[in-house]
């Protein structure tokens, strides 16, 4: 009995889930390095607490994490964790600063859009990470 277990090639192996899983983190960090200033610091969306990008997450306007909503960059900004994960959001906060910037048309676009069913591949997530990843490199580039 051998002791030493083949090992299967990593790409093939990959769920689904892990390949959104690094989807999601690399979507995160541009959002917060967009954001961000030439020290690294940005406001938090709803409370406007200022903090390093790394200490702040990444929140959404629209609540879920279906396929519709989580990689939308236009609905996405910095937060503390304090407004994210404890105040669930500060929904309320970040929608009216939401429809105060791009009009109420446009957030009931963008609502209407959240219900619709969004299939996410593979390749879909590796392009994803491809482009966010030339992103970020640009972003730390230029200073953040």
């Amino acid at each position: 009995m051998s002791l030493i277990k083949k090992q299967k090639p990593k790409s093939k192996s990959r769920k689904l889930s892990w390949w959104k899983e690094q989807a999601w983190k690399l979507f995160s960090k541009y959002v917060r390095l967009k954001h961000a200033n030439e020290a690294g610091y940005a406001k938090c969306y709803t409370c406007e607490k200022f903090d390093h990008w790394k200490t702040l997450q990444c929140g959404h306007g629209i609540p879920g994490r279906n396929n519709a909503v989580l990689f939308d960059e236009e609905i996405c900004r910095p937060q503390c964790m304090q407004c994210n994960i404890f105040k669930h959001g500060s929904h309320h906060i970040f929608v009216t600063k939401l429809q105060i910037e791009n009009g109420t048309e446009w957030w009931l676009k963008k609502l209407a859009g959240s219900n619709v069913a969004v299939k996410i591949g593979r390749n879909d997530c590796e392009q994803l990470i491809a482009r966010l990843k030339a992103s970020v490199e640009s972003l730390e580039k230029n200073g953040v």
